[in-house]
């Protein structure tokens, strides 16, 4: 008997880390923009079924085991199910953040939801009680209102992600008493729920107002550096190049910019934007001096109307430059990076032509 339910235990984390595996495949092909309204119904939906499910969860740990077949397998469906919902909520949290993300915080998020998914399947951690199951929920409600209300508003600014961090203490704090109805404990309450739900609240808050967090729900598509840029009149752009040598058969813009006297260096970018969204975004021109740290050399905001499937156009030029390491960064108007592009400007000093251009055109409907 007691071979059985250690095997039975052994098998158990494996069987919740499938569920939590099925949901990321299920929502990977059902999640496409950001501002779809099924999407944004459907992560609402689990959300609320999640909240009840931990709260019932949290309640059958602590009574008797009813008789009866289904019963019996009721509190561990709905462990599988809060499973694999929290594995479909975690999944579009990704895919949104990883899209909005540059840089370091790309790699700061894929750490963070890593970790917090291996947290969940150690067996010192389950020993704790649904802590991380708190943790997880209180990240997922966060990031939900945290690209809610851009959605929505048509914007991003700053109290909106302090908004989220407010709203998500509602149901927080609901299943918190709940909690505290069910077990009798305060002790059990602060370091079981509100320790780890809270907890997580302050963390995002820090890596907000550090810059870290992605600036969801705009994410770039694409940026380049070209010699010229132009809008045809049939609403297309036309990007010219230098030819790149063979041996750079990937390259599709200047990045080794060949520049001579009164050459603009342009930067031509794609910006995604939900449906209804109108705000400002801030192209940054960076120059690296010998032996010293990057220095602005100017910066300018561009417009950005968002619901076209192929992203906002935009287009930025550079007169005043010089040779040298350069930097073209973009961010939202709140601060947040959204992309950048390196290259380097070596001063062209030949007098005859240096090699072929190269058009591009590319549509925007």
């Amino acid at each position: 008997m007691s071979e059985t339910v250690k095997s039975s235990t052994a098998h158990g984390p494996w069987k919740e880390l499938a569920f939590f595996a099925a949901g990321f495949i299920f929502d990977a092909f059902l999640v496409r923009r950001i501002d779809e309204t099924r999407t944004l119904v459907q992560q609402g939906v689990y959300l609320a079924i999640d909240g009840v499910l931990l709260a019932r969860i949290i309640a059958w740990r602590q009574q008797t085991p009813q008789p009866g077949r289904w019963r019996e397998r009721l509190p561990k469906l709905a462990d599988w199910a809060l499973h694999f919902t929290l594995g479909t909520l975690l999944n579009a949290c990704a895919l949104f953040y990883v899209k909005s993300a540059s840089g370091l915080a790309t790699i700061l998020f894929f750490l963070i939801l890593a970790s917090l998914l291996l947290l969940n399947e150690l067996p010192s951690m389950r020993r704790l009680g649904p802590v991380v199951l708190y943790g997880l929920y209180s990240f997922c409600l966060t990031s939900y209102f945290a690209y809610l209300y851009p959605v929505l508003i048509g914007r991003i600014r700053w109290w909106m992600f302090v908004l989220a961090v407010l709203t998500s203490t509602v149901p927080l704090v609901a299943i918190s008493m709940a909690h505290h109805r069910w077990t009798r404990s305060r002790r059990q309450v602060v370091l079981h729920a509100l320790l780890p739900s809270l907890g997580v609240q302050a963390l995002l808050l820090f890596l907000y107002f550090s810059k870290l967090i992605p600036p969801v729900p705009l994410s770039l598509m694409d940026i380049g550096i070209y010699h010229q840029v132009e809008r045809t009149p049939a609403g297309t752009y036309q990007v010219t190049y230098r030819t790149p040598p063979w041996y750079r058969f990937w390259q599709r813009d200047d990045s080794r910019f060949l520049a001579r006297p009164g050459d603009r260096v342009y930067c031509f970018l794609r910006v995604f934007a939900p449906n209804g969204f109108r705000d400002d975004i801030r192209v940054g021109w960076f120059y690296k001096p010998m032996a010293h740290d990057w220095t602005s050399a100017g910066d300018i905001a561009i417009g950005v109307t968002g619901g076209r499937e192929s992203g906002f156009a935009g287009v930025a030029f550079k007169q005043n430059w010089q040779p040298g390491d350069w930097r073209v960064v973009v961010t939202s108007i709140d601060g947040r990076e959204v992309g950048r592009r390196n290259f380097s400007i070596v001063q062209d000093s030949s007098t005859g032509a240096t090699g072929d251009d190269r058009e591009m055109s590319v549509q925007f409907r």
